[in-house]
């Protein structure tokens, strides 16, 4: 068993001793390491000190999507409250902008055939610096948008539609996920585009 200088067992004792409270006499004597680091203490306090440095700690995530998103440039405000959550964009739509035949009319996942594709429509919170993939800022209506591409198969166009601090939905988001050959980010653009010309002004 490693066995510690007396000099720090005596300290230890004695922080032990101070931090319960409890009143014992110490015999021996307390020699100062000479390899050891000073730090200044106080005897009253038992409350251990912060690291001095936290640069390595991960900053506290805004939670505003201004904040999450950077500068948010708003021309158009549309209404963020009291739309249907999956209903902007309509089967014909979505037909339009695929060239295939969609399997719903309205709601929030469709499914195309020919070409076969996954279009997911829905008034959301903008979430982009959690996504991977290539990132692109445009604009949609003279509103800030984002264009995520995780791969060729795989993009998605989130449009924001207020800066209202208050609207917790503040953005419509479309994502196009192709099985046959389609240019996902065009159509997604496409559609994103034609949900918020449909989502009335506010």
């Amino acid at each position: 068993m490693h066995l510690r200088p007396a000099a720090v067992l005596a300290a230890l004792s004695l922080t032990l001793l101070a931090a319960t409270g409890c009143a014992a006499e110490v015999k021996g004597t307390a020699t100062a390491d000479p390899n050891a680091t000073q730090e200044a203490s106080d005897p009253t306090t038992t409350s251990r000190k912060a690291p001095a440095s936290t640069a390595n700690s991960k900053p506290a995530t805004p939670t505003a999507p201004q904040q999450q998103q950077g500068k948010v440039k708003i021309s158009t405000k549309k209404k963020a409250t009291g739309l249907e959550t999956c209903g902007v964009l309509k089967a014909a739509d979505i037909e339009a902008a695929t060239g295939g035949k969609s399997s719903a009319d309205g709601g929030c996942i469709h499914t195309t055939t020919g070409p076969s594709a996954v279009i997911t429509q829905i008034v959301t919170v903008p979430d982009i610096l959690e996504q991977d993939g290539e990132k692109k800022q445009i604009e949609i209506g003279g509103n800030t948008a984002w264009q995520v591409a995780a791969s060729k198969e795989d993009c998605q166009v989130t449009v924001m539609l207020t800066d209202d601090p208050a609207a917790i939905t503040s953005a419509f988001s479309v994502s196009v996920l192709a099985i046959d050959d389609l240019d996902t980010c065009a159509t997604a653009l496409k559609l994103a585009t034609e949900g918020f010309n449909r989502i009335p002004n506010a």
